[in-house]
């Protein structure tokens, strides 16, 4: 496999990080953005975070990218992810 790398547990893949709509309880949620990192991506990887957010707003209506929560794993508690 292209770009595959070793992860922690010593075999070889991706880290996947994923970006989705939720759109409540009545309606299902939606794909926004996949970002396939090497597997030895580090989860704290604030510029990947960044990355994968700016894709998966780029998806939404302009009008709508402002009304938005984004929640994260603990990997997107960083500064540099951070808007303060």
């Amino acid at each position: 496999m292209q770009h595959a790398a070793p992860t922690w547990k010593k075999s070889y893949g991706f880290h996947l990080m994923t970006a989705c709509a939720d759109h409540g309880p009545d309606d299902g949620g939606e794909p926004l953005a996949l970002m396939l990192r090497a597997g030895n991506a580090g989860s704290n990887t604030a510029t990947d975070h960044i990355e994968a957010t700016r894709l998966a707003l780029a998806q939404l209506p302009r009008a709508q990218r402002r009304n938005v929560l984004i929640r994260t794993g603990s990997g997107g508690g960083t500064h540099a992810f951070s808007p303060g």
